[in-house]
């Protein structure tokens, strides 16, 4: 069995104000009544008998409580001070784990719809874990995303990582083929991780390494501690860098629920979402989206058009313009903190 380790330090910009700081969108019941963090626990009992995840301070015991509350027993919370980007998290969870243990990495906010097929990766990347690889999931794209970094591969073997392309680029990959999109979704051992890690990020290694350290003695990531490691992404740091990179093609049906269109699309092809009583998501034949609960909100004449209705905010947005709200996420952080 594999230790599941989970990513939940996303603050879900791109869906405030429904998603803040206090509750952001991996915490969000709206799944049936689950999370999307629970989901991603549930989904990998199959394959993992322990579970630790990587939180921001600040929702530790909101993400102990549900992870309880999912079946988890014992669950193990990181809780960082500061945030330093996948690596340092990832380099964490490597220290605190067994050597030998193979480490499933997900992030907490993904949806996934085919968990056969999900399951069928999950065992292929094991097994080629066990064989002193570092494995990415790739998923096969099936329109020419470009907020997705890829994956040009030959079978298993990685040909080369590729970043965040613009529309003619990635128009460019998907007819082509043998391209796949980058999941976040990792396996290794926890001692070939860190080998690598060593390797090709060296000052994350040592760094992280004091603070791992600091938590076995005092159970608490201490934010000095934190602060001195260097901020990258695991991609970054070690996966583009690495020789022993293997990857797993999947055809599952997956999704970041990156937008409001995703949630609203997800939601209404796999639960029974409306009146929730989380919140009320309903799309209408202009391809208007309403969220909210609280009260009525009626849309005349327009058409395509996102309404977020919440306690402490009112969003208003046309549909396909979702990228521009971490714009105006700074803003709010900037001029009216309070309301994130």
């Amino acid at each position: 069995m594999m230790q599941h380790i989970i990513l939940c330090g996303g603050s879900g910009t791109r869906l405030w104000p429904l998603s803040n700081q206090q509750t952001p969108k991996q915490l969000l019941t709206l799944f049936d009544g689950y999370s999307l963090l629970q989901l991603t626990f549930r989904r990998n009992r199959f394959a993992c008998d322990k579970v630790m995840a990587i939180v921001n301070e600040q929702q530790a015991g909101i993400v102990a409580e549900q992870l309880e509350q999912a079946g988890a027993s014992a669950p193990v919370c990181l809780a960082e001070p500061v945030g330093r980007n996948t690596a340092a998290a990832i380099a964490l969870a490597a220290f605190v784990a067994d050597p030998d243990t193979i480490l499933l990495i997900t992030p907490a906010d993904h949806l996934i719809g085919t968990p056969d097929r999900y399951a069928t990766a999950i065992e292929t990347a094991g097994i080629l874990a066990a064989g002193n690889h570092v494995v990415t999931i790739g998923l096969v794209p099936t329109y020419p995303e470009t907020g997705f970094g890829y994956i040009s591969y030959s079978g298993h073997d990685v040909l080369r990582f590729v970043e965040k392309p613009d529309r003619v680029v990635a128009e460019a990959m998907l007819a082509a083929g043998g391209f796949l999109w980058n999941s976040g979704i990792f396996c290794c051992k926890a001692r070939v991780l860190l080998q690598e890690l060593q390797q090709h990020a060296p000052a994350i290694y040592e760094a992280t390494a004091i603070a791992a350290a600091e938590w076995k003695t005092t159970g608490v990531l201490r934010k000095e501690t934190m602060e001195a490691i260097p901020s990258d992404s695991f991609d970054y740091a070690v996966l583009e860098k690495s020789g022993i990179v293997k990857v797993v093609p999947s055809k599952m049906d997956w999704s970041d629920v990156g937008s409001y269109e995703a949630l609203a699309d997800a939601l209404s092809r796999h639960y029974q979402y409306r009146n929730h009583q989380a919140v009320f998501i309903e799309s209408d034949p202009q391809k208007n989206i309403v969220i909210g609960k609280d009260k009525l909100v009626a849309l005349v004449g327009v058409e395509n058009m996102v309404v977020v209705n919440t306690a402490s905010a009112l969003l208003i947005m046309k549909r396909g313009r979702g990228q521009d709200i971490r714009q105006l996420h700074q803003w709010v952080r900037d001029n009216r903190p309070e309301l994130l």
